[in-house]
């Protein structure tokens, strides 16, 4: 399922995330080692599976279930999105069943019905294999990318095994958040032969925005007949890579234009009978992202985390368009330093007319709604 070179970056990462916890909490380094190490730890199935093995990420994730207290994080199983219109895929009509599995399936729904994607379409094969990089979409804050994997008779596609993108002008490779992939359907049985993924990357405001990039992808197949099997994937004698297939492409001017919207709201509620303070609010086209702070710097224990945790655990946001409303569920999260941060789904492109931020606290014995609009 998963490379020696994989494993080590697994292992790395974990090494990577105990430095850092002596070092610098709050860093957006630390953060992205702790999701990177669960990502490649969930969901690994043949008909929605992750671009990364599971066996070296389930370990990673040990180690941060231990730091709970410190950064406790949650990214949810793959859900069907509501949408409440019409979108028109167009040629990426191939992706539509792929995105409904996806928990931020509305972000990529927002994307296209926007046109705010652009096309690639660019391929690189070698030794019977082939990926093809057919679009992305991009913002400050992250990049969506969308490829398909094919391989001839002699092989069957168990999925991409690892995407990546280099910075051609800095050398640098960006940072994953994981992905998630499917195989093509024929008389809706599954084509091994074809498979479709999807891949998040996670880029930091605070550089320069990339231009210049270099896609890169490992396939990994079995035999023929091998994905039948119940075994396949845990039999790592039965895997075979692709070598790196490599596609260069510049990304599209427009996806710089659009800046992130901060806000700093500062407001205070009851969150299981204790004060936190939305502090901060980020929103841009292709993600929402919000900060709930203890009011109480005393109160910063175990034990208020952990309550105040389950309540943001279950937040979401109802975007109302004049399409209707729709859900924007979480789509990760982390603590920080003085509480947590959560990662929405998000059709800003869509121009909402409000956006309902609802957590639900307990007073007593009874559940209360806390809800605040975002978008004032």
């Amino acid at each position: 399922m998963i490379n020696s070179r994989e494993e080590q970056a697994m292992l790395s990462d974990a090494a990577r995330l105990q430095r850092h916890i002596q070092a610098e909490l709050s860093s957006s380094d630390l953060r992205i080692a702790v999701q990177s190490g669960m990502e490649r730890g969930i969901r690994n199935s043949k008909r929605s599976a992750l671009t990364k093995g599971s066996l070296f990420g389930l370990a990673a994730a040990a180690v941060i279930a231990i730091l709970l207290f410190i950064i406790p994080i949650i990214h949810e199983e793959p859900r069907t999105a509501v949408v409440p219109q019409t979108v028109n895929w167009g040629e990426l009509q191939a992706f539509k069943e792929l995105n409904s599995y996806d928990i931020d399936a509305a972000t990529l729904e927002s994307a296209i019905r926007n046109d705010y994607i652009q096309l690639i379409n660019k391929s690189a094969e070698t030794q019977g294999y082939r990926i093809t990089l057919n679009a992305v979409t991009a913002d400050e804050n992250r990049i969506l990318i969308l490829y398909t994997a094919i391989t001839e008779a002699d092989q069957e596609v168990y999925n991409v095994s690892s995407s990546r993108i280099l910075n051609t002008q800095t050398r640098s490779y960006l940072t994953s958040a994981g992905g998630m992939g499917a195989h093509d359907k024929v008389l809706g049985q599954d084509n091994y032969h074809k498979f479709y993924g999807k891949t998040e990357i996670v880029l930091d405001r605070s550089k320069p925005f990339p231009k210049d990039l270099q896609a890169e992808f490992q396939i990994a197949s079995v035999n023929p007949g091998k994905m039948d099997d119940p075994k396949t994937g845990t039999i790592m004698a039965d895997m075979h890579y692709s070598p790196r297939l490599k596609i260069s492409f510049t990304l599209d001017p427009k996806f710089k234009a659009t800046s992130t919207k901060i806000l700093y709201p500062k407001k205070s509620f009851i969150l299981n009978g204790h004060e936190v303070e939305l502090s901060r609010v980020e929103m841009s086209p292709l993600m929402i992202r919000i900060y709930v702070a203890l009011k109480n710097a005393e109160e910063n224990q175990w034990e208020v985390r952990q309550k105040v945790f389950e309540a943001v655990l279950k937040a979401d946001i109802k975007s109302k368009t004049e399409n209707g409303t729709q859900d924007l569920p979480i789509v990760s999260g982390t603590g920080t330093e003085d509480g947590f941060e959560k990662l929405f789904a998000s059709n800003l492109l869509d121009n909402p007319e409000s956006l309902l931020l609802e957590l639900t606290t307990k007073t007593s014995d009874e559940a209360v709604k806390v809800r605040l609009d975002l978008s004032k």
